[in-house]
């Protein structure tokens, strides 16, 4: 009886976060992970113990300094669900003295930016292509303690940055008619309530790059997409 009672438990555990399905509608959901390149976890498998950057803790997992990158508690990672005729998102971003927060963010050319300006100091905000060669948006000045809307224009891998203050600046992922997600390592992200058909899903960091996948999409159906972003796995992604 025992066995039986926790097969149940196991199930409805594994079962706990499949989104409700609306008549005739389908859903995508799953898990979104990062992780450190295989090649570090190697080396400190051979290192651990010896005081470099590969130390351990009490049970033998990576002890993370300030300056490397936490991957199982990274809080800005994105899903992104390209859908047809997507209606413009408003998102929030925050310019403080120390930087801008999110420091990233995944969206779609004519989704509105709702700055507040905490800086201190008046801010001249503009966009511009990670190349820095195709394309610039500018912004009209912004001052302290204010807040305006500015529109997304361009598409691509962008930054959000200032004139007056190279610590304030946020990367933006553009895609046209992309719905994102932010989501934290090891969460679970949803998309409900989709029509039968096929889709593309953007998965990214913005330190680590991009994983696309198409993904069919059936009446009644649930669909699980479990992603983990790595170096290893965004070089092996196709384009």
């Amino acid at each position: 009886m025992k066995y039986r009672v926790l097969l149940t438990a196991l199930c409805l555990a594994a079962c706990a976060h499949e989104p409700k399905l609306a008549a005739g509608k389908g859903a995508i959901y799953g898990v979104l992970l990062a992780d450190a390149h295989p090649a570090f976890k190697e080396k400190h498998m051979n290192n651990a113990g010896s005081g470099s950057i590969y130390d351990s803790g009490n049970g033998g997992d990576i002890v993370y300094k300030d300056d490397m990158v936490d991957y199982p508690k990274l809080e800005e990672l994105y899903v992104g669900l390209v859908l047809a005729d997507l209606a413009p998102q408003r998102h929030q971003l925050t310019a403080n003295a120390d930087g801008m927060s999110p420091r990233s963010l995944a969206l779609a050319p004519g989704d509105v930016l709702h700055i507040q300006n905490r800086s201190g100091h008046s801010q001249q905000f503009f966009i511009t292509t990670a190349s820095g060669s195709d394309g610039i948006q500018s912004f009209p000045g912004l001052a302290a303690g204010a807040s305006a809307d500015y529109i997304v224009e361009l598409e691509g891998d962008l930054e959000l940055l200032s004139e007056d203050d190279e610590n304030l600046k946020t990367v933006l992922l553009a895609k046209k008619n992309m719905l994102g997600k932010r989501v934290s390592s090891g969460a679970y992200y949803q998309f409900e309530n989709l029509s039968p058909g096929s889709y593309r899903l953007i998965f990214w960091y913005w330190r680590l790059g991009k994983i696309r996948q198409s993904i069919q999409v059936r009446a009644g159906e649930n669909t699980r997409v479990d992603k983990t972003l790595s170096v290893e796995s965004v070089m092996h992604s196709p384009d």
